[in-house]
């Protein structure tokens, strides 16, 4: 089977690929151009998704699509007009790479978006049947990513399962968690804003898992799943993981409730470790038995040890 990925080099791309081809898979690794895919069995095959140059090449006999390129959060924006430059690649990239598969005569697409794309958590536990009301520019163009696949799958024999995603870790990634291991390396006590919080998250094993199950499944019609971990997490059981895996003692900093609101208020990064936010994969378990194989324990390990690699 021929798999063509895009965003092969990114966080996602770089932990499949390897699994993809150790499975036997034939694949196409797509990546921006200029950047190799650091995988030194597969060479890159250059593409700008949001123009579309390069894709009908690159997707010629494909079997199967897993669109992975976006345009992630940015914590320090630059641009004018965000909404703009993500809908650049978010929207208008994975409306010429979904009809580029069509194109080519794939037969199954998967599609990457958010959990963003349904809103910014509280209370209520999201699934696939919660209303969408994004907040964000992100999380706007996730969602108008999803109704492009869908309007186009709709349209033609091209079957496909749109994967919506909490906050990924694991090794590779370079976001909220690599923060808090450097954080915890220094000895430093963590700011617990909310002793009892609990987010969702998913550990990049265990989203490389469900891709494998998916392509072995063999998607039908057009489906939408949630992807999870098996179970959620306060902030201070995340931290304490990670003291452990360092070898350093855990030591919390409890900080006043209206700091939690000015804190949120100012900063994203903060609201996405302090918050509550919770959403259900039980409708994917269901569906296609998937069973998250990896602990957060597990995760955890993992991350930390490909973080003492990085800092040597």
């Amino acid at each position: 089977m021929r798999i063509a990925v895009t965003g092969a080099a990114g966080f996602i791309g770089s932990n499949l690929l390897p699994l993809l081809f150790s499975r036997g898979y034939r694949v196409v690794a797509l990546t921006e151009p200029g950047v190799p895919t650091g995988f030194n069995s597969l060479e890159p095959h250059p593409v700008d998704v949001s123009s579309g140059e390069g894709l009908a090449e690159s997707l010629r006999d494909a079997d199967g699509v897993i669109h992975l390129a976006a345009r992630n959060h940015v914590l320090k924006e630059t641009e004018r007009d965000p909404l703009s430059a993500y809908r650049r690649v978010n929207v208008d990239g994975t409306r010429n790479v979904v009809r580029a598969a069509v194109r080519a005569g794939a037969r199954w697409f998967i599609h990457f978006s958010s959990v963003k794309a349904m809103g910014e958590g509280g209370d209520a536990v999201f699934d696939e049947n919660s209303p969408c009301n994004p907040l964000t520019p992100y999380g706007i163009s996730k969602l108008e990513s999803e109704e492009v696949v869908r309007h186009v799958a709709g349209g033609c024999d091209l079957r496909a399962y749109i994967f919506r995603l909490p906050m990924v870790y694991g090794p590779r990634n370079l976001g909220n968690l690599p923060r808090m291991i450097r954080w915890a390396d220094r000895g430093l006590p963590f700011p617990l804003f909310q002793p009892d919080n609990l987010r969702s998250m998913v550990y990049v094993g265990n989203v490389v898992h469900a891709v494998l199950l998916a392509i072995r499944k063999a998607p039908t019609g057009l489906s939408t799943y949630i992807l999870k971990d098996a179970e959620d997490y306060s902030t201070r059981r995340i931290y304490d993981a990670v003291c452990r895996e360092l070898g350093k003692a855990s030591r919390f900093l409890p900080v006043p409730a209206w700091m939690v609101h000015l804190g949120g208020a100012l900063s994203e990064d903060i609201r996405k470790v302090t918050g509550s936010f919770r959403v259900s994969s039980e409708k994917i378990r269901k569906e296609l038995g998937y069973s998250p194989p990896f602990s957060l324990e597990q995760g955890i390990a993992e991350t930390v040890q490909w973080y003492k690699r990085s800092a040597r």
